[in-house]
């Protein structure tokens, strides 16, 4: 059922689901601190000095149903994000943490509205686009041969992986209880970045890294059910040691479960729909008078 089929009831009980779990995130953060350690930076080199690992994406959608109006959204909000991650130092001992990185995503610190899948819809969002950094983070995390520690996979698919990217190795991240957390093998340092229409995010460590990465997809599948498209697959990691080639590791990374978008549906959003039936409609005033 997407959003445009709910009525007021079922859009409150959606809601009131959803701040149950933010509440209980919230009290993890008191009841386990170690797992949301603060951030600390190291905004010289440090001695970070050894490449590990780096990902460039480009921002911009490049397709004519992208709406001009969130597409400047979602770069404002990745020029306010990039550098509360830049600098950032972890660690086994001090995993990432997006939302303790981050912080709360409100107007007052500057954040707009862009695009956000949500319930089979595209719905304007403060914060929307802010996917593009925590799936940039987790591919990241993947070939480096972090310990994920949280992931969550998007439920729908709007935008495919390019062709060079396994499918299904994105981050979805909603605040707080949505989070994405990932712990490096050894200390590490984050630099990240906007620049000329692209997101940059680099992993430098005081020594090389020791380990490489392969990632396979098993179980992939496609299928329509109900007259819904759906794709699912799952993700395995092999970890070598760079020194010998040794197998470290074979281990269950991911399961993906997405439901397809219909190019026709990827166009659509609430600006443009003209559903005016619909209660869950958002049509912020600032961007509908742009």
């Amino acid at each position: 059922m997407t959003l445009r089929d709910q009525g007021p009831l079922q859009l409150w009980w959606r809601d009131a689901k959803v701040n149950v779990r933010r509440a209980e995130r919230l009290w993890d953060h008191v009841r386990r601190p170690a797992a949301y350690p603060p951030p600390r930076y190291a905004f010289a080199d440090g001695g970070f000095d050894k490449l590990h690992g780096w990902r460039t994406v480009t921002i911009d959608r490049g397709d004519a149903a992208a709406d001009p109006r969130l597409e400047a959204g979602k770069h404002a909000n990745l020029q306010l994000a990039a550098p509360c991650f830049d600098g950032l130092v972890l660690g086994p001992d001090r995993p990432l943490s997006f939302w303790t990185a981050l912080g709360r995503v409100t107007a007052g610190r500057g954040f707009r509205y862009g695009m956000e899948l949500r319930g089979g819809c595209l719905v304007p969002a403060l914060g929307g686009g802010l996917c593009m950094l925590s799936n940039a983070l987790f591919d990241l995390a993947a070939h480096l041969g972090w310990t994920v520690l949280e992931r969550h996979g998007h439920s729908k698919e709007a935008v495919p992986p390019p062709a060079d990217q396994p499918w299904g190795l994105d981050a979805t991240v909603f605040w707080p209880h949505v989070d994405l957390r990932v712990a490096p093998r050894d200390e590490v340092r984050l630099a990240c970045r906007v620049g000329q229409g692209q997101l940059l995010v680099d992993v430098h460590g005081r020594a090389p890294a020791e380990v490489r990465c392969e990632i396979r997809a098993c179980k992939d599948q496609t299928r329509v059910q109900a007259g819904v498209r759906q794709r699912e697959n799952e993700l395995w990691r092999k970890t070598f040691a760079l020194a010998d080639g040794r197998l470290l590791a074979d281990e269950l990374l991911v399961r993906n479960h997405k439901v397809l978008l219909h190019s026709w549906q990827q166009a659509r959003n609430c600006l443009t729909c003209g559903e005016v039936g619909c209660h869950a409609r958002v049509r912020p005033a600032e961007l509908v008078a742009g």
